[in-house]
């Protein structure tokens, strides 16, 4: 009779646990990351510093709780004064699940563009491209923002000069492997895309921000996650990936896809603190 009181205490104790483990997951945080980035011919040689703010994977359904979380998130990313507010895509839920896509599409881009005060930079995940990747640029760009696919834009910000790369994304084969225009020399040089296996195709290089694999979003210890959707290396699926071809930063991104929890793998928002080094010629 000991030996089934004991094993239902247990069972309780490991079941609290992970209960409390995926409400903390659950919970959204901001994850602070130090970068350092050498690019050649770099602001003359001389070092710069960059605070870049990255959103991915907000899965937003069509519920006023999940337009309020992300509208909470967004608030959050704005108070800690970011130079850029990178989004790498999945920005809605299931399409299938949501009853006047039209109207959702419009709700999210609202929220995402509402605020003008910090640069914004959108690439789509494969999300949008499951509900008409053509309309989710159309609606950004109505709504004065700059979305990329395949295609690059040199911006001004407090910090210096960055240039954007934008790439579609892998997973949806929407990728394209365009290089950086003239314009970009003696700027930053940083690159979006969704599937961090963008960043591993072939004549690939430099720093690149991603998101997609939610970091496995369940993932057992000594087990590791269940299932990641990628064909990039098992080393860049979560966090910093640095080789001596590319640095890989890939979040860990807000929200759920299939099931609705996380376990092992925190929800974040990433503020990357990246100082970039240049060797003058």
């Amino acid at each position: 009779m000991k030996f089934f009181v004991w094993l239902f205490i247990i069972f309780a104790i490991l079941m609290s646990y992970i209960f409390i483990s995926v409400a903390i997951n659950m919970d959204t945080k901001m994850n602070e990351v130090d970068i350092w980035i050498d690019q050649q011919d770099v602001n003359d040689g001389e070092s710069q510093n960059f605070n870049i703010a990255v959103i991915g994977d907000t899965h937003t359904s069509a519920t006023d709780k999940d337009y309020l979380k992300l509208e909470e998130v967004l608030t959050e990313v704005e108070r800690a004064s970011p130079d850029l507010i990178a989004f790498v895509g999945d920005y809605t839920g299931s399409p299938g699940a949501i009853n006047d896509f039209e109207v959702h599409r419009k709700k999210i881009i609202n929220i995402l563009t509402e605020s003008k005060k910090t640069p914004k930079v959108f690439v789509l995940g494969n999300y949008e491209s499951y509900s008409d990747p053509e309309k989710w640029i159309e609606e950004f760009e109505t709504n004065g923002a700059i979305v990329l696919e395949n295609e690059t834009v040199l911006l001004e910000t407090d910090a210096g000069k960055i240039c954007i790369r934008g790439l579609g994304d892998y997973y949806t084969k929407r990728f394209r492997g365009v290089k950086f225009p003239e314009i970009c020399n003696n700027s930053f040089r940083t690159t979006l895309t969704h599937d961090p296996a963008g960043a591993f195709q072939e004549n690939m290089r430099g720093f690149f921000i991603s998101g997609h694999t939610h970091c496995g979003q369940i993932s057992f210890p000594f087990i590791g996650p269940l299932w990641v959707p990628t064909e990039a290396p098992e080393e860049a699926h979560c966090g910093l990936y640095q080789d001596n071809m590319r640095t890989v930063f890939t979040t860990s991104g807000v929200g759920t896809t299939i099931l609705p929890i996380r376990y092992g793998a925190q929800s974040n928002w990433d503020m990357l603190s990246i100082t970039v080094t240049g060797t003058s010629h």
